[in-house]
């Protein structure tokens, strides 16, 4: 279930606020655990290390990406193989 309107998109208040204070030529490396924030217009460009769990996964948000949340991007589970015999 979405969000209600009336309220608006998630973002977490120290991301947001921490956004805000940079510039626009800045290439600084945000780090957050806030996976549920909500990727707004403002964050475009910035490269922000989102926590997995384990580490932080760095992603460098893009237009298509907006109104996505930054959890769907930082990968919790790795992915190994599946099962059966190997190839010789």
């Amino acid at each position: 279930m979405s969000r209600s309107l009336k309220k608006g998109p998630y973002v977490d208040f120290k991301l947001a606020k921490k956004i805000a204070g940079l510039s626009l030529d800045d290439r600084t490396i945000i780090k957050t655990w806030a996976r549920a924030s909500t990727i707004s217009p403002e964050m475009v460009g910035r490269t922000i290390a989102v926590h997995n769990g384990k580490v932080h996964v760095p992603v460098l948000v893009t237009e298509n990406m907006v109104g996505h949340k930054l959890g769907e991007f930082s990968p919790t589970r790795k992915f190994r193989k599946h099962g059966g015999k190997a190839k010789a």
